[in-house]
């Protein structure tokens, strides 16, 4: 008779469950459900099912039974793949930063602390980061994604941004993280049957503007998502107003502020990025901050607190000039602007007041929902006259031919239908999304701004209009001919001063020119190459695939790259440290964009920028005089005034556009204008920051914590090397051929990948896509793609499709290696012993109370005297298998193995989940610390408003009953809403063991030929010896004034015993060296390196060092120390291949000392 008891020593056994499993599974754990009895069991492919079974079914033999206690004995090199490809699923365990090391990206060290330490810790993401611009908050982003897809806990990703930079987005995430991501736009939707194309692609991007259309957020929110991102989410943000009725405040809500609220709701993880989190209005800045949560930033006081915080959960913000490199060097360079000034010629003096007096009367200021079209024809026509001869004289032309066309258009239809024709062409919005700016304008809305707005109310005013353009468009022809004009002029002299001169001397210097109009780009196009620079082009006409070929073009070959405001968002020229702002924007916050094309990270030399700026103009003044003012705001703000110039322009009340846009239309203003900028106060600005706690949230780099991480991280590491060498061995085992390309180092490519890889039924299939038919260049390495002959090759890591097919369909091939017996021999070995491997797995909770996967980890147990001990779990690689049973190896004792899964039960898997769930509820606490404390507040605030109305009923006032009910209600509804945050994030605190699975077993042995023993004997010498070499290195690098720290202990596979560095007063950390302590007994002699420790030998190159020290302990100690020996000793080392080890000729050691 089985009781629970009884089944439950049978746990990690192999059982038949005959009519229920085909082939033998593994019991996992047993539950009594009174008479019947809950098993559940592992299936050879790691799945896990659950099954019921009554007692009669378990005792007649004919449904249960357990299998004989012997493993069953496989190929040591099936349990090998078995085994490694277990710990490069759960490899984030080993390796700290896993997404960084199997990315296209370097990993700075504030980007790895904003990831690592601020956000992937937290069960619950709802964070701002808010770093300055050019700091890679999309590397950041991909980071975060890729550490979440890879602990199996954010399939479904949603990124939302502006239009233009959807597809850079898209190719960065493809590029850097080998991520696939469907773009979402009305094409797709349109041309989509039957499923949403939000529930049909797992990883979506689409714009903030599409995403909120009436037609699409339904759809949209009917969808699940894990993590949602939103960048330049400032864009969100929404105003409050005082309510007329009951007071308080009102939210104004956009659309905009709509769709991220919804998001917020319902999504798992929200991020939320922008360089800008405050435009200088304290409301919009509190009421983006709720869209993390409504109830937590409730109260704004509270809400400023929160982020001041150290610890804060939410937010996180560093300025341009406090980001380091892993040496404490700066990123960013210096940079200098300079205003170049100049007047227009009398001619065009004159045109610039004949086109700017056709503009008020034709295009006056209007009102209604005519408003925006027309401000945005004046603004485009406005900035057109301002940019060049050739821009202005096209746009009146067009503007001339269009109207014309209309008229035509009219006078031919029959009188009673011109009318209302006419009231057709004035309604056309070309601008119609009433939440985009003006600067939000495409070329082509600009275009039809410029040249289509109807603002003639009769077909004469419609003449009248189209004789003023034509007797316009007649000057512009004369003023062109009358000679170059003054800005064209200026340009040539400014191209002649020294910080210029490299264009000239070597032909190596690349220069940067901004302007805002297609027409002048081709204008100086044709100008530049008459002077005899090379060029190319940027526009808003070109698809952004061609965009990176010109970028590409202008890095390799041209002198000078011409852009339009297109080329403001989205692309990197950090090889380009010169810059022309030919035309200025009138929004002073594209001009920090336009200078982060060139000042961002990677930026070698110091960046110089030219502001081109007329002084016999309106707006040239205007511009003038800002410009002034922000050079000495630098004295205050230092050099990110230019970071911040729109928030110091809305906080003093100031808006530049506005204020241009009025001097246009009275120019008597421009003196009352220039001094409400000059009475502009760089220390109202830091005030305001102050107080809102943006200043106090600002935090600096902690790079001694990312220091020791990245030394972790480079040091456990499995890609490359792991990841290739198993790739490899699974590619023989699934018939995909691979060949190695001819022409570069570690490029692979196969011409055909089997059908059976591409099978829908693989679960990697369904969740990365399937493999393509061919791949003509792939690698491992980061490196390979450095060149621009290789950056086509396809990075290969676990998250591609064809990595991740090719290793399950090589699980499922060696599944009956699964849980089997495999001899190997050890040159360490003096007596058999047998190894264990296990993965075990923590449980966490999401917010909906749903299971998630919180840690999982292979782990490798051995037993001797002091009963079991954890080992390296990647141990297999110093070992060699063998395809026979030496005499000296018996099968261990069923009883081991359970004593090996126990300890991994009671101790690691135990203590493990001791420490998530320490982590996670800290998490939970401070969170629900400051939702207690905003909501307290809350609840106080509507108490104290509750018994004002209260007393107000009691005294007779009837009028007061119906807000006394509300009050009621909305207090009632605020304590349900605490309560069940409350209990949600103490659910966050739910930690609980998950499944050890045993994998398989290996029985290891000391050589047993003679001249395998004897040639590996020098790594089988007495412990004593080996504590006195390590002791004596130590000593000499401590003499030496290097700090030192023994990670020998640690059993995590570095290669290596031991690391040092020299830490100067200045806390940059120098020649940080891994160190292989051998001791020798002798005073001379062979030494060998195990398989680990040749690989750490070559990924560490000259940071690797050999101490080998004779006569370890004894009189006469020496100690020889050798750097890079996998290259110093390259043509000594000598492979044994019997046992995999190195060894290394005593000779050849003291040739090279």
């Amino acid at each position: 008779m089985f009781d629970v008891s009884t089944l439950s020593s049978f746990i990690g056994r192999r059982v038949l469950l005959r009519g229920q499993f085909v082939g033998p599974v593994t019991l996992d754990g047993v539950e009594d459900l009174g008479g019947t009895f809950s098993l559940r069991v592992r299936l050879p492919d790691g799945a896990l099912r659950e099954t019921v079974l009554d007692s009669e079914e378990l005792s007649d033999g004919s449904s249960f039974e357990v299998l004989g206690e012997a493993m069953n004995l496989v190929n040591g090199g099936d349990l090998f793949d078995l085994v490694e490809a277990q710990r490069i699923e759960h490899a984030y365990a080993h390796d700290p930063n896993f997404a960084v090391s199997m990315s296209g990206v370097r990993g700075l060290p504030h980007q790895i602390e904003a990831v690592y330490r601020h956000m992937l810790p937290q069960p619950r993401l709802r964070f701002v980061l808010a770093d300055d611009p050019g700091a890679g908050k999309t590397i950041m982003a991909g980071l975060l994604l890729k550490e979440l897809r890879l602990r199996l806990v954010a399939d479904r990703v949603l990124i939302l941004c502006p239009a233009p930079l959807t597809v850079q987005w898209q190719d960065e995430l493809h590029d850097k993280f080998d991520e696939r991501f469907m773009l979402i736009d009305s094409h797709l939707v349109r041309w989509q049957l039957g499923e949403s194309p939000w529930q049909e692609h797992d990883r979506c991007i689409a714009s903030i503007d599409f995403a909120k259309r009436d037609e699409v957020l339904p759809d949209l929110l009917r969808a699940e998502w894990d993590l949602v991102v939103i960048d330049e989410a400032h864009k969100c943000s929404a105003a409050s107003y005082p309510k007329v009725r009951d007071g308080g405040d009102e939210l104004d809500r956009t659309k905009r502020y709509t769709l991220a609220e919804e998001l917020s709701r319902r999504c798992e993880r929200l991020l939320m990025m922008t360089a800008t989190p405050h435009s200088g209005d304290r409301s919009r800045f509190y009421n983006f901050l709720r869209l993390l949560d409504p109830d937590q930033f409730a109260v704004d006081e509270l809400a400023a607190e929160q982020i001041r915080n150290t610890d804060s959960p939410y937010f996180l913000r560093r300025e341009k000039d406090d980001l380091v490199d892993e040496y404490g060097g700066k990123l960013f360079v210096e940079r200098e602007v300079v205003t170049q000034p100049f007047d227009l010629g009398r001619a065009e003096l004159a045109l610039y007041e004949a086109v700017t007096e056709y503009i008020q009367h034709f295009l006056g200021p209007a009102g209604g929902g005519r408003g925006n079209a027309v401000a945005l024809a004046r603004t485009v026509l406005q900035r057109r006259l301002a940019s060049s001869l050739g821009a202005i004289r096209s746009s009146l032309r067009k503007r001339a031919d269009r109207i014309s066309a209309r008229l035509m258009e009219l006078e031919a239809l029959p009188p009673a239908e011109r009318a209302r024709r006419l009231r057709e062409l004035k309604l056309a919005e070309p601008l119609a999304d009433a939440e985009q700016d003006e600067d939000d304008a495409t070329e082509a809305e600009e275009d039809l701004a410029a040249e289509g707005v109807v603002v003639a109310e009769s077909l004469d005013q419609m003449r009248v209009e189209i004789s003023a353009l034509e007797r316009l468009v007649v000057q512009a022809d004369q003023t062109i001919r009358g000679g170059e004009e003054a800005k064209l002029v200026a340009l040539r002299e400014c191209l002649q001063k020294a910080e210029l001169a490299e264009l000239t001397e070597d032909g190596r210097g690349k220069l940067l020119i901004f302007t805002e109009h297609r027409d002048t780009l081709d204008y100086l196009e044709r100008n530049l190459r008459d002077w005899g620079y090379s060029t190319c082009a940027i526009h808003g006409g070109l698809p952004p695939t061609q965009r990176k070929v010109v970028q590409q073009e202008f890095h390799q070959s041209k002198q000078i790259c011409i852009a339009t405001e297109a080329a403001g968002e989205g692309i990197n020229l950090q090889f380009c440290h010169l810059m022309i702002n030919y035309d200025l924007p009138w929004n002073p916050v594209r001009l920090e964009q336009r200078m982060g094309r060139i000042h961002r990270i990677g930026q070698q030399s110091k960046c110089v920028v030219f502001n081109f700026c007329a002084t016999n103009t309106v707006e040239g003044k205007l511009l003038s005089r800002l410009l002034e003012k922000l050079e000495l705001m630098r004295i205050d703000l230092g050099d990110k005034v230019y970071d911040v110039v729109g928030q110091v322009l809305t906080q003093g009340g100031l808006d530049f556009e506005r204020l241009l846009r009025d001097a246009m239309i009275e120019p008597e203003r421009v003196d009352a204008a220039a001094r409400e900028i000059t009475a502009l106060d760089p220390e109202a600005y830091a005030a305001y920051e102050r107080d809102i706690g943006i200043a106090q949230a600002t935090r600096n780099v902690d790079v001694t914590w990312v220091r020791k991480r990245d030394w972790r991280s480079d040091e456990r590491r499995l890609m490359p090397e792991f990841v290739e060498r198993l790739f490899g061995r699974a590619a023989d085992h699934v018939g995909l051929r691979l060949e190695d390309r001819r022409d570069g180092e570690h490029l692979l490519r196969a011409e055909h990948v089997p059908r059976s890889l591409r099978d829908d039924r693989l679960s990697s299939v369904q969740r990365l896509g399937p493999p393509q038919d061919r791949y003509l260049k792939m690698t491992f390495r980061k490196e390979a793609r450095a060149s621009a002959q290789h950056e086509d090759a396809v990075l290969l890591s676990p998250g591609h499709e064809l990595y991740g097919a090719s290793i399950e369909k090589m699980r499922e091939l060696l599944r009956g290696a699964d849980g089997g017996l495999a001899p190997f021999v050890a040159p360490w070995a003096r007596e058999p012993y047998a190894i264990h491997f296990f993965t075990y797995v923590i449980q966490g909770m999401d917010l909906r109370g749903r299971p998630e996967q919180a840690w999982a980890e292979l782990v490798a147990v051995v037993e001797d005297q002091d009963g079991p001990q954890l080992v390296s779990p990647d141990v297999l690689h110093d070992l060699t298998p063998i395809d026979y049973v030496p005499r000296a190896l018996e099968s261990p004792d069923p009883e081991a193995l359970r004593r090996a899964a126990n300890h991994v039960r009671s101790v690691v898997q135990t203590a493990k989940r001791r420490e998530v769930s320490r982590e996670r509820a800290e998490q939970a606490r401070l969170r629900a610390d400051y939702l207690r404390q905003a909501m307290d507040a809350q609840r106080d605030a509507l108490r104290q408003r509750y018994e004002l109305l209260e007393e107000r009923v009691y005294r007779g006032e009837d009028a007061a009953r119906f807000a006394r009910d509300r009050a009621e209600v909305a207090l009632e509804d605020l304590e349900r809403r605490r309560e069940s945050k409350l209990a949600a994030f103490e659910g966050l605190g739910v930690v609980r063991p998950g499944t050890v699975s045993h994998i398989g077993t290996a029985l290891v042995g000391p050589p047993e030929q003679p001249e395998e023993r004897e040639a590996t004997r020098s790594m089988r010498e007495d412990d004593t010896v080996e504590l006195a070499a390590i002791a004596a290195a130590e000593r000499y690098e401590r003499e030496h004034g290097r700090e030192w720290e023994d990670v020998s202990h640690f059993r995590d596979g570095r290669g290596f015993d031991a690391r040092s560095w020299t830490e100067p007063p200045d806390g940059r950390v120098t020649d940080v060296r891994r160190i292989e302590v051998k001791g020798r007994s002798a005073a001379h002699g062979d030494v060998s390196l195990c398989n680990t420790e040749w690989i750490a030998a070559h990924r560490h190159g000259e940071s690797f060092w050999l101490y080998v020290v004779y006569n370890a302990g004894q009189q006469g100690e020496r100690l020889v120390r050798i750097q890079d020996p996998a290259r110093a000793l390259a043509g000594e080392v000598e492979e044994r291949q019997q046992v995999v080890t190195w060894r290394i000729p005593g000779a050849a050691i003291e040739a090279v000392a």
